[in-house]
């Protein structure tokens, strides 16, 4: 019981206005700032996801051009039935690329246990097609004529293609078929978002293909 005369203890009171008013804005401070991390990793976690994603992609373009060229093979084309004495063909006003090109033949393309109907060369092309390297092939090693090839897009974002063609010594813009078969050959990629990739692949040493 309270005593006559005495007053109250009322030590216990709620928060007022502006007290909660501070709490919400700190409060709200603190969770913008969570998200602004979060929002800065997950974009930086994207970020790294695309660029892991395009080395891959130019990795394995490199390996498949690397793949082609190891294994060329010195051997013509043949045009109504007769064999031409040019193996590789290299010329910007090739295959409609939109730079240069290259076409040429390798050995090599997987038959096990020769169960397909073909032979184990192929003939090659690479170009250049709305920023795209693309790979060029058929099913047969002499099409004919006017039989469209089957296409595969290697990389894309891709500016400028180039060859050049190591021969005797030195680097040669053409290869023509006054020229010896060459020791190397360069392929020149301008990149949009990396910039220029230079790649030399040694070439073997050339062998006739008579098939």
């Amino acid at each position: 019981m309270t005593r006559p005369g005495m007053k109250c203890n009322t030590s216990q009171r709620g928060f007022t206005l502006l007290e909660m008013l501070v709490a919400i804005a700190i409060f709200a401070m603190i969770s913008l700032s969570a998200y602004q991390l979060m929002s800065a990793m997950m974009d930086a976690r994207t970020i790294t996801a695309s660029v892991h994603q395009r080395m891959q992609s130019i990795n394995t373009a490199l390996v498949v051009l690397e793949q082609d060229f190891r294994h060329i093979v010195d051997r013509g084309l043949r045009i109504d039935g007769r064999m031409s004495s040019q193996s590789l063909f290299s010329d910007e006003n090739m295959l409609e690329s939109d730079d240069e090109a290259i076409s040429f033949t390798r050995s090599q393309w997987r038959n096990p246990q020769y169960t397909l109907p073909r032979s184990e060369l192929q003939k090659i092309s690479y170009r250049l097609k709305e920023h795209r390297l693309e790979r060029l092939y058929h099913y047969t090693l002499d099409p004919a004529e006017n039989t469209e090839p089957e296409i595969r897009p290697l990389l894309d974002k891709i500016t400028q293609l180039e060859f050049r063609f190591f021969i005797n010594g030195s680097w040669q813009e053409s290869f023509t078929e006054q020229n010896t078969f060459p020791q190397g050959v360069m392929v020149r990629l301008q990149l949009e978002d990396i910039g220029e990739i230079l790649r030399v692949f040694s070439l073997p040493e050339p062998w006739g293909a008579n098939e």
